[in-house]
């Protein structure tokens, strides 16, 4: 596939942003992920949440990690401080069922088909868009729990922004970002730079005192140029470097460990307008390296094993407005994943064909129906599909999904290698691939004009689930003799299903024009396929926000997040380990920001104000109370 990729140029990727409004157009509410069709959000039958740059703005929130906690359904854990291994659970589905898009570029590691969560940052943003529960219908493999998709602001109005920010643990960031048109190209980028002392990984609490690091640099643009009225060209690109400290195994203090990571990535989209139909052909490529360096037991000095992942993908999708109600889209894809570790190469291509309807009429009635065939090179074909309806009155409504999905195995759960597994092999290759159904419900009210609801159940099943399983045979028997065993353990199969399911309580109230709350709670229940409940999901989430508007120049807010009934697992014994119970906590952070003039203003933000003391990993440190200041220019 690669051979063609260059020929391929006309058309380009499997893109989020398939069908981007015109340039100079600003449309409020707009969603493309959730049917790869542009819809009003008010149309939309799934479980979609908007995240806007003026809401990342207003709660200075500068990693994509910090916006997603701040959503119903949505719960993370971070093993340490900046830049540390971290995940995000959808509905309580880890992060390897999600797949995460930037400007239409997939940016799950190839690999490891998760994300690299702790290099996301906000800044320079248009929106975040949130859809839950199983979407392979339209994302692929990687989205049984969903798919979130970050766009950033290109075209419109020139704006030039210079952020500098200082504060707590060593912590000093520059950024930059700009948007605009000049002639008939758009253009948006931002660039970062991150530099932390951090805090120990290990939790300072069991006598761990050394301070583990993190920095990075990262840059991410795009740049629309519309050559007809009918033809346009759509470029994004993408990169990240970064290096963080780790700890050792247990975990404990180690000033020696931590790991590289880089990745690049782009995508070349051709969208042409012919009439009713809206043809979009794309390609794109994005490729992760990861490098973790670590003392291995029994050894004294450092050693890495690299893992380099790559992923091509060929796409078309053509819209095409049958009347004013219906509208079809088309789409055919070719993707190919590739994972090199130490001499060896293993690869794996999967082609899908799919399709969706999706109606609306002015009674309120909006529903839309997909199906989906993959052709995997490894595993055969799954056939997915998904119906979404929505129905509304003058001041109610209800909602409902019902999806189904298949993961196939990662390269790594195949062919993975590390210093921690059976004679360093993790990979196993009889793995087949997971299978899900999900299904959501909802019931919407709209009391007054500022004050609105939404009420939603929902579960999610994943059967034939591959985890990181104890491996006992005559090789590691042996190994349960130390105290800590460091190579025992392997990907398996679990016969049974995991399970989550649970509520989520979403409202906002706009007082006034001065003042709006925000608050949602989700109540889960996840559960592996022994029946246990899963670690590190959190049984009761509420976010709480405020934002207060006193005048044109100042502006005032808070969040309360309160997390409680949370496990997790004590590995400092492995494999003799047993499940322990994370206190409870509530995190309340401040903020507040001032325009001195049109082209300054300062920020001020308090991080935990309470200075609770918590963990979202068992054994591993969170930042007590963090105060930081920045100076943003304008230009």
């Amino acid at each position: 596939m690669k051979n063609i990729q260059l020929s391929a140029l006309a058309g380009l990727c499997l893109s989020a942003s398939l069908m981007a409004p015109a340039l100079a157009q600003e449309v409020d509410e707009i969603i493309v992920s959730a049917t790869g069709i542009p819809t009003p959000l008010a149309q939309i039958g799934a479980s979609v949440d908007v995240i806007t740059a003026q809401d990342l703005e207003r709660q200075q929130i500068t990693y994509l990690q910090d916006a997603l906690a701040t959503v119903a359904g949505v719960s993370t854990y971070q093993s340490g401080g900046p830049g540390s291994t971290s995940n995000v659970f959808l509905r309580g589905m880890t992060g390897k069922y999600s797949g995460v898009y930037v400007d239409g570029v997939q940016i799950n590691d190839p690999a490891s088909q998760q994300a690299a969560w702790a290099y996301l940052p906000t800044h320079g943003l248009q929106s975040v868009e949130i859809l839950r529960g199983s979407q392979s219908v339209l994302y692929g493999s990687e989205a049984i729990g969903g798919a979130i998709s970050m766009f950033t602001a290109v075209g419109g109005e020139t704006e030039n922004h210079v952020d500098l920010q200082t504060g707590s643990f060593g912590t000093h960031n520059i950024a930059f970002s700009s948007r605009g048109e000049v002639d008939n190209l758009g253009y948006g980028f931002a660039i970062k730079r991150v530099d932390s002392d951090g805090i120990s990984a290990a939790n300072e609490n069991n006598g761990n005192s050394e301070e583990d690091g993190y920095e990075s640099l990262s840059a991410r643009g795009r740049f629309v140029v519309d050559v007809s009225d009918d033809l346009s060209f759509d470029l994004a690109v993408r990169s990240v470097s970064g290096e963080v400290k780790t700890d050792a195994s247990g975990p404990t203090d180690n000033n020696l460990n931590y790991t590289d990571f880089d990745a690049v990535g782009g995508r070349l989209e051709a969208r042409y307008e012919a009439g009713k139909t809206v043809h979009s052909f794309s390609v794109g490529n994005s490729r992760d390296d990861t490098s973790p360096y670590s003392v291995p037991y029994g050894q004294d000095s450092l050693s890495a094993l690299t893992d380099e992942g790559e992923r091509d993908v060929i796409a078309y999708r053509g819209v095409s407005k049958v009347s004013d109600s219906v509208q079809i889209l088309i789409g055919v894809e070719d993707e190919e994943e590739e994972y090199r570790s130490s001499e060896s190469v293993y690869s794996n291509e999967n082609t899908a064909i799919f399709s969706l309807i999706q109606y609306s009429d002015a009674k309120g009635l909006n529903a839309s129906y997909a199906i989906r065939q993959d052709d995997n090179e490894t595993f055969g074909e799954f056939d997915t599909h998904r119906l979404a309806i929505k129905k509304t009155f003058s001041r109610y409504g209800i909602r409902g999904t019902y999806g189904t999905g298949f993961r196939a195995p990662s390269l790594r759960e195949l062919f993975g290698l590390s210093d921690y597994c059976v004679e360093r092999l993790c990979g196993t290759e009889s793995l087949t691939p997971e299978e899900s159904r999900s299904y959501d419900i909802a019931f919407m009210v709209n009391l007054t004009e500022g004050l609105n609801f939404e009420l939603a159940q929902f579960e999610v099943e994943v059967e034939d689930v591959i985890e990181y399983q104890d491996v006992l045979s005559d090789v590691t028997d042996d190994c349960r003799n130390y105290t800590y065993s460091p190579n025992c353990g392997k990907y398996g199969q679990s016969t049974g299903k995991t399970k989550t399911s649970g509520y989520e309580l979403r409202g906002s109230f706009k007082m006034n024009e001065a003042t709006q709350f925000a608050l949602n709670f989700t109540k889960l229940e996840a559960t592996r396929p022994t029946g246990q409940s899963d670690i590190r999901r959190p049984e009761e989430t509420l976010n709480l926000s405020i934002s207060h508007t006193p005048n044109e120049r100042l502006s005032l807010g808070g969040s309360l997040r309160a997390v409680r009934k949370t496990i997790d697992e004590d590995f400092s014994n492995w494999p003799n380990t047993e499940i322990v119970k994370l206190d409870d906590y509530a995190l309340v952070n401040l903020h507040a920001g001032y325009e001195v003039n049109e082209n300054l203003s300062l920020k001020v933000r308090v991080e935990n104000a309470l200075d609770d003391d918590y963990e979202t990993a068992f054994g591993f440190g969170t930042p007590g109370r963090a105060a930081y200041i920045g100076v943003t220019s304008s230009f």
